[in-house]
């Protein structure tokens, strides 16, 4: 029981310190992990639809000039199916070069995005470094404040009780 209520009666200060610290780590670690991860899958999510986007409209005219090559019946039906092809090929080069850019300008964008990202984390945890370095400053510049004032009180009681000592000894001596 004295165990529990200890433990919940706990230091404040301490209570405090711990707070801070998982403020800290939450701010320092988890957001930009979470953040980091956000981006990615998002990155991820707009690069699979770009190329399946891609493999649908290849796959649409594959299957259109395959069925265009089971119409041919004559030399004329023959000649515009070649040209469909042609003309197919060039359509589908025109597409990829598209979802090629496509593909460019969204990694390009998650780079910046990224870099942005690990700017402002370093940034974040070279601020929140220097509080820390602060803090800790002061509580040492403190600690040692608090040191050099026990030692004098110190000094001074072991002072009174020499002299009460004397005192004491004269009174006896007499």
């Amino acid at each position: 029981m004295s165990a529990e209520k200890t433990k919940s009666d706990g230091n404040p200060s301490s209570e405090r310190s711990s707070e801070r610290a998982k403020g800290q780590f939450d701010n320092a670690v988890l957001e930009p992990v979470r953040a980091y991860g956000a981006l990615t899958t998002d990155y991820f999510e707009k690069l699979f639809s770009v190329q399946f986007d891609s493999v649908r409209a290849f796959a649409d005219k594959n299957l259109a000039q395959s069925r265009s090559w089971l119409e041919v019946k004559d030399s004329d039906s023959f000649r515009q199916v070649v040209e469909k092809q042609q003309q197919a090929v060039r359509e589908l080069s025109e597409q990829m070069k598209e979802d090629a850019d496509r593909i460019q300008a969204l990694s390009q964008e998650y780079l910046k995005e990224t870099q942005q990202l690990t700017s402002e984390s370093v940034q974040s945890g070279s601020k929140q470094l220097e509080e820390n370095m602060q803090k800790g400053k002061a509580q040492v510049e403190g600690h040692f404040q608090q040191g050099k004032e026990e030692a004098g009180n110190s000094q001074q009681k072991s002072q009174r009780q020499a002299d009460n000592s004397k005192k004491s000894t004269s009174t006896s001596d007499k």
